[in-house]
């Protein structure tokens, strides 16, 4: 895949952008609309932003402590062995136990991994997918996970930046890749405005084919109450004739 058919955009490294990025990729699909023919979306507001950031990483984790059995694609070992793992190696966490591991993650600040990135990719049936760039083509390094190779569709695409992150260096950096075939991005201003006009179109078009209707069944009406009269005057004619034979009866003398 070419680099150039993707939007990167930034995330702030404050130790959530994992949870940053997919969120912030769940918001640009969500807002997704099609306007004139062309599909537009827009990015999410910081503040709106660390809320469902924060939403994510509690379903993480809480699917995370339900799934401790459950089996890693392609890999053979399960949940808590991988958690079991990392605890050796992570010097951010001191509680080296599994409610350890569970205190840490709900942390703002707790950097998600692979283990992550396989309880979301579970918690929405998508496929993660994360690249970094070289020489103008995206790069699979390694992260990531599969659900279901046919369903490409839907997958997810995140940067994983290693080198310079704003004022950190040599850190590990999850940013957002979206596909420019989805819907183009615009600015927030521009997406309410595309919006207004579209939703003003239509409702014209609606005003226009209701003025319409109403004028076709105001003529049905006109033209029901001729055939009404129309019977009227036939029922009178009928009556006349009815009359008509017993006036002219003949007298006969005797």
């Amino acid at each position: 895949m070419k680099y150039s058919d993707f939007y990167h955009l930034p995330v702030k490294p404050d130790g959530a952008c994992f949870f940053n990025a997919i969120s912030g990729i769940f918001h640009l699909e969500k807002n997704m609309k099609k306007i004139k023919g062309k599909t537009i979306t827009y990015g999410i507001d910081s503040k709106n932003w660390a809320k469902q950031s924060l939403k994510l990483r509690q379903k993480c984790v809480k699917w995370l402590q339900n799934n401790l059995n459950y089996t890693i694609k392609g890999i053979g070992t399960n949940i808590e062995s991988e958690i079991k793992e990392d605890l050796e190696y992570n010097d951010n966490i001191t509680d080296k136990t599994l409610n350890g591991y569970f205190d840490y993650m709900k942390k703002n600040k707790a950097y998600a991994g692979q283990i992550e990135i396989y309880a979301v990719s579970e918690l929405f049936r998508r496929n993660i997918r994360t690249f970094i760039d070289k020489n103008g083509k995206l790069s699979n390094v390694g992260l990531g996970y599969e659900i279901d190779e046919k369903n490409s569709i839907d997958d997810i695409y995140i940067y994983h930046n290693l080198g310079d992150v704003g004022n950190e260096t040599g850190i590990h950096h999850f940013e957002i890749l979206f596909p420019r075939k989805k819907a183009s991005i615009v600015s927030k201003l521009n997406y309410v405005k595309q919006n207004t006009k579209s939703v003003k179109s239509i409702s014209k078009k609606k005003k226009t084919t209701k003025k319409l209707s109403f004028k076709r069944n105001k003529t049905k009406k006109l033209s029901f109450k001729r055939n009404k009269t129309k019977k009227l005057s036939f029922k009178r004619n009928k009556t006349k004739r009815n009359k008509t034979p017993t006036m002219r009866k003949r007298k006969y003398k005797l």
